[in-house]
């Protein structure tokens, strides 16, 4: 069976490492072939890739182009990976013998563009509501991770993009009455915006944007790290929280994604609530060395990892044969 997977950004992040390592758990039973944009092609070791541009959701010649790359190919199925991807795919059962096969991972993918695949995986269950027939399959922690307990005896953390949905604004600005130490990790757009809010609130001496680690190198962030925050107004996931709690950090976050079916209510704010995360972080940023995540990590490992979505998901490859 050959599937091919269409990514349509172009920078390596949580979709890119989903689709990789989905890829590589099952590469033994079926054949895969990534779909991407040329900055990404080398991205994906071990992986095969063929690097598409692909132009505007609604631009005839990107979905007569992948039609014909489906068919010449003779992939059995085609699965697509965010709300843009999704969007050019739905054409695709249309011009091909293909399956049509879509994951969503955030909450931008429209209905209109569901509603004509033969299957439907959601990484939360918030996702799936009203969609019949759609699969939850969970996101899962780093299996390259080794998962060792972090020290705790570094900062507290934030990971992801520096987007607006990320609500790092909202963070740096529950931060003033709090005197520990901050590092908020990743790169995007709103670096400049949030280097100046810290700056603005003369919290230079304890919240940091750091933009030099990639993905594979966040290991060493999580093996000191005395907390996480996870700030964001909305979420598919996240895959932060699972990495974390593999090596047993304590987790405080707003109520989104799959966080309220890990974290305990008591550790959850209000997502887009400045007041409801400052009072909050306010409580439990002192309590985060009393914090026990063994518990949790037991969990998770049963219930969030990679070789369980492989199987799931290879089971809805092969039922549409």
């Amino acid at each position: 069976m050959k599937v091919a997977h269409l990514i349509t950004s172009k920078i390596f992040a949580g979709i890119e490492q989903h689709v990789f390592e989905l890829a590589q758990a099952t590469r033994l039973e079926i054949d895969h072939i990534i779909l991407c944009d040329k900055a990404l092609s080398t991205s994906f070791v071990d992986v095969s890739t063929h690097a598409m541009k692909i132009g505007s959701r609604r631009s005839p010649v990107s979905i007569i182009k992948l039609a014909w790359y489906l068919t010449k190919n003779k992939i059995n199925i085609l699965h697509c990976h965010g709300a843009k991807a999704s969007s050019i795919g739905r054409w695709i059962g249309r011009l091909t013998q293909a399956k049509l096969v879509i994951t969503i991972h955030g909450h931008k993918t429209h209905q209109s563009s569901v509603k004509h695949a033969d299957a439907i995986i959601g990484v939360n269950r918030t996702l799936l509501k009203d969609i019949p027939n759609a699969v939850f399959i969970p996101n899962w922690f780093n299996p390259s991770h080794l998962g060792q307990p972090s020290s705790r005896t570094g900062p507290v953390i934030a990971v992801g993009r520096l987007e607006k949905v990320k609500g790092f604004d909202l963070l740096i600005k529950s931060w003033v009455n709090i005197n520990e130490e901050l590092n908020i990790i990743g790169s995007g757009q709103e670096e400049l915006s949030l280097k100046a809010l810290i700056k603005s609130l003369k919290l230079s001496d304890r919240v940091s944007i750091l933009t030099g680690y990639s993905y594979s190198s966040i290991e060493e962030i999580y093996k000191n790290a005395s907390g996480l925050i996870v700030s964001s107004l909305r979420e598919g996931g996240p895959r932060v929280v699972l990495e974390a709690i593999n090596h047993e950090i304590p987790v405080i976050g707003t109520k989104v994604g799959i966080i309220p079916e890990i974290i305990p209510i008591e550790c959850l704010a209000e997502p887009g609530d400045q007041n409801s995360l400052r009072l909050l972080l306010e409580e439990m940023i002192p309590l985060l060395p009393q914090l026990d995540v063994k518990a949790l990590k037991i969990s998770m490992l049963e219930n969030f990892s990679l070789s369980s979505a492989a199987n799931l998901t290879n089971k809805i490859y092969l039922s549409l044969k």
